[in-house]
């Protein structure tokens, strides 16, 4: 769906994945995209600003470019300079530090496509930092200037100038730092009220089960196999948040069974913010430096993460373990 310049919200879901690191995942989608459509994109006729006001977000199309929105951001292209921008919005709020260590590590994703750092990353103000990448898409070389903003009010932005090896060159850096400096952020409008969500989800218990199991047919005693997963976050009202994870599997007979048992707990910090499409969204900070964010909607007295059933629990022995 193209984007008029007063329409609000990205209307497909960017999200990418739940966790992992940013800059990693911002370049899977830009992977997906051009692997689908490498340099051949019909562009609609967005020029001028651009506004969304449930991500706090507008910039402006360069000169001589048009623009469209597409299934991992906003992509403009020209009729006369070959390659496209890309705008990418992050999942999750991350420091500029974590920005910069996700581009150091630059990404290897196999079938030919890897990008990494060429050189050193540059100080552009604006808390922003930008390199050179080099490497292939899909076993074509490939060259980007890309640029990684830092926002103070809530989701940062990826900026990516991407061509092939052949037709790249020092403008592509202008290209990203033209968007770069017409790129403005205050804080997002909600759909809903933030605050009303984080106390109500201060001193909860989230928990999510799943359990399967089969019996072979005819035969007695036997089964066909199963398995049981249970989470469960406890998000505390001083801030910080609990995980326990437990999986079991169990294939064969009574008397045979494989069994995989893991659990891991760990403080880290929460949070509620604005997401991308204007929903309330849960973000944990995993204390060593992963994050996870959650699409957060309640239905029918029902709480989905993710579109995904979780209990939501106060008291008793289904109460958190905050201090």
């Amino acid at each position: 769906m193209l984007l008029t310049q007063s329409q609000p919200t990205f209307s497909s879901n960017i999200r990418y994945l739940n966790t992992s690191t940013q800059f990693k995942m911002t370049m899977r989608g830009i992977f997906t995209l051009l692997a689908i459509s490498w340099l051949s994109i019909g562009f609609s006729q967005a020029t001028g600003k651009i506004e969304y006001k449930q991500l706090g977000l507008s910039f402006v199309i360069p000169e001589g470019w048009v623009g469209q929105e597409t299934q991992v951001g906003y992509m403009m292209g020209s009729n006369t300079i070959p390659g496209v921008i890309l705008l990418l919005p992050h999942d999750v709020p991350y420091t500029l530090q974590q920005i910069k260590q996700q581009a150091y590590q630059g990404l290897n994703e196999g079938n030919g496509t890897a990008l990494s750092l060429n050189g050193e990353l540059s100080d552009l103000g604006k808390e922003s930092v930008g390199g050179l990448f080099t490497g292939t898409l899909e076993w074509q070389p490939a060259k980007a200037y890309i640029i990684g903003m830092r926002n103070p009010h809530g989701l940062g932005m990826t900026i990516v100038a991407v061509t092939t090896a052949e037709n790249f060159n020092d403008k592509y850096q202008q290209y990203a730092q033209t968007v770069m400096n017409s790129i403005q952020f205050k804080k997002p409008e909600s759909k809903e009220d933030i605050g009303e969500w984080k106390e109500w989800m201060k001193n909860v218990k989230l928990t999510y089960m799943d359990s399967y199991s089969s019996v072979s047919p005819g035969v007695d005693g036997m089964t066909g196999g199963g398995y049981s997963i249970k989470k469960e976050i406890d998000l505390c009202g001083k801030g910080y948040f609990i995980y326990y994870g437990s999986s079991s599997f169990n294939v064969g007979s009574d008397n045979s069974s494989a069994f995989d048992h893991s659990t891991s707990d760990g403080n880290g910090s929460w949070d509620i913010i604005v997401g991308h499409t204007g929903q309330p969204t849960l973000v944990l900070k995993y204390n060593n430096g992963e994050t996870a964010s959650y699409t957060l909607t309640y239905e029918d007295s029902k709480l989905y993460l993710d579109g995904t059933r979780y209990f939501r629990t106060t008291q008793g022995e289904y109460a958190p373990s905050c201090n």
